[in-house]
């Protein structure tokens, strides 16, 4: 008899990333989200500009890819993991993945902020169904406990233990260097 490995369909904490804006650095940003307890929705990149947070439902191996450096301008190695529970408990569901056209028709539009579209007609087609991303429209709070800090490496870590007198608000600092080691 043949054993195979059991794979997890998906992971058991969802990450959000952040990345550098007019405010600061993304490291700053990740400061501002533990200080304030919150990741503040966005309307960036969402139908309906309603305010929501994005997440990706990927185990840390597969992180590796949307971290890449070349996908820099999109994501930085800045952000927390969460509790995928407490994320659901908090009101984060899985995107819908449709075609625009026909989410218009069979989504209400005060909830079309759920909708990723995907395209698969175009060349080269619109398919963001590999992030496998999560939302919650409006504010996601955190709590310290069901909350880790992720950065880019140890110096990071240092900095972000530095920014809190030593104390950060969360249950951890994970340099995700290390979860990936050397390309």
């Amino acid at each position: 008899m043949k054993r195979s490995a059991t794979r997890l369909p998906s992971a058991p904490m969802l990450t959000h990333f952040t990345r550098a804006s007019r405010a600061g650095t993304a490291l700053d940003n990740l400061v501002t989200i533990l200080n304030e307890r919150a990741v503040r929705g966005a309307t960036r990149m969402v139908r309906g500009k309603q305010p929501v947070v994005c997440l990706f439902d990927a185990p840390f191996g597969e992180l590796r890819h949307l971290l890449d450096r070349r996908n820099r301008r999109r994501y930085e190695p800045f952000g927390i993991a969460v509790d995928k529970r407490y994320a659901f408990k908090m009101g984060a569901r899985p995107v819908i993945y449709l075609p625009w056209s026909e989410a218009q028709k069979v989504i209400a539009p005060e909830q079309l902020w759920r909708v990723v579209t995907i395209d698969m007609e175009r060349t080269p087609p619109v398919d963001w169904s590999f992030e496998r991303e999560w939302r919650l429209h409006g504010d996601l709070p955190i709590e310290p406990r069901q909350v880790v800090a992720l950065v880019d490496n140890w110096r990071d870590v240092d900095e972000v233990f530095l920014r809190f007198g030593g104390h950060p608000p969360c249950a951890g600092v994970i340099p995700v260097s290390e979860l990936f080691g050397k390309p």
